[in-house]
């Protein structure tokens, strides 16, 4: 893995102005994915910015009956949280069942909906790959793609 910077960002608008510093820059919150695409070489920030403590690791209700999930909950209290098991029990059960114990204790709610595709090719550097480089090729449309299917295509 390439050597970085680490830098805690005590503000939204440090970390913003830092970020715009920085040319190869990326925010860093629980680091799941952004981390393992660090070790495989797909991404290679010279400096990570911590925005964890930035945002809400709170789960509130909502006066309309809804719940608004702070970017930084960790999966592990998203569906551990009481209201979440009682009035959602199938998004409890789906992290649940989305990664071992250790990553959820981690991974936030934010970074899952920022998280990076999962395809082969995207993590294999040494292949083409428009998400990774725009205009580059996908090797997935000609290559050994039987197991990229979702939902059982």
């Amino acid at each position: 893995m390439k050597p970085f910077r680490y830098a805690r960002a005590d503000s939204v608008s440090s970390a913003v102005a830092q970020f715009l510093k920085e040319p190869h820059a990326a925010f860093l919150a629980g680091g799941t994915n952004l981390v393992d695409l660090m070790k495989l070489g797909v991404t290679t920030p010279d400096t990570l910015i911590d925005v964890r403590r930035l945002t809400s690791d709170r789960i509130e209700e909502l006066p309309n009956g809804g719940l608004r999930v702070g970017a930084a909950v960790t999966n592990s209290d998203l569906a551990a949280d009481r209201t979440v098991r009682r009035r959602y029990p199938m998004l409890s059960r789906a992290v649940l069942s989305g990664a071992s114990g250790q990553l959820r204790n981690l991974a936030t709610t934010g970074g899952n909906l920022l998280q990076r595709t999962r395809c082969v090719y995207f993590q294999d550097v040494m292949t083409p790959c428009n998400k990774r480089e725009p205009g580059s090729g996908c090797s997935a449309r000609e290559g050994y793609h039987r197991e990229l299917a979702i939902l059982g295509a």
